[in-house]
């Protein structure tokens, strides 16, 4: 009984001193004929009376990204208790279905590639071309490229700061979704919600990054890791 109550306490300890915080502020929606777009506003705060630092990109929310050595903000989808396959419901963008239809209906190789380039370029804002050209003229280009990336996602908040952002998803408005074998079905009457959390990376980029900016990294005070959830936020999917 000791021991569980000395868990107990350890478990309560490290919430109440968790460095950061996100939260969901507010979920609305507005339907159109084909789409219901959804804003969630959110926040993330500083809960320390110290400067804190972090690699994130806090603008990007994207479905259940939080093992893929992003920055990101992650997102899960659930009904009830269940968790919903986010990315094949929710879309942060109305192209992304008209790029899929058309990928459906090649049956070229070579029409698909040029399908696949035009979403990386105008949907992912990646220009696949450019980045092999430039590859070639320097056989550092990725590492470097890399490295900026990550020093340009840290964020830094002040003691007890707090930011807030917002982002859009779209929903297609069909409750029947089939992946593989497995079948997933939107019931109007169930509770659905959403939750964030963040993925907070420190070591784990050390091969991402040039030497002198890794060890700038390590250097910094107060530069954060961890794992850190938000609050269930309802999301309304009902007629």
């Amino acid at each position: 009984m000791k021991h569980i109550y000395i868990l107990l306490f350890t478990i309560s300890s490290l919430a109440q001193n968790q460095p950061i915080k996100i939260e969901i502020n507010s979920i609305t929606d507005i339907d159109s004929l084909s789409f219901r777009k959804y804003t969630i506003i959110y926040s993330i705060s500083n809960l320390t009376n110290n400067k804190i630092s972090f690699f994130l990109s806090p603008d990007n929310v994207l479905a259940g990204s939080g093992g893929s050595m992003r920055t990101d903000v992650s997102a899960t989808l659930y009904q009830e208790n269940e968790e919903l396959p986010m990315n094949t419901i929710l879309s942060s963008t109305t192209k992304k279905d008209e790029f899929l239809t058309d990928f459906k209906n090649l049956k070229d190789g070579k029409e698909k590639d040029s399908i696949i380039k035009k979403y990386l370029k105008e949907v992912m804002n990646f220009d696949i071309e450019e980045e092999m050209k430039k590859s070639k003229e320097d056989e550092n280009y990725f590492i470097k490229k890399s490295s900026e990336r990550l020093l340009n996602s840290i964020m830094n908040l002040q003691p007890y700061e707090s930011k807030q952002y917002s982002t859009i998803f779209y929903w297609d408005k069909k409750r029947y979704y089939k992946i593989n074998e497995m079948e997933y079905y939107i019931n109007e009457k169930s509770n659905c919600s959403i939750e964030l959390y963040i993925v907070l990376l420190k070591e784990e980029f050390k091969e991402r990054l040039i030497d002198s900016d890794y060890t700038k990294i390590i250097n910094t005070p107060n530069f954060i890791k961890g794992w850190f959830n938000s609050n269930k936020n309802e999301i309304n999917f009902k007629e």
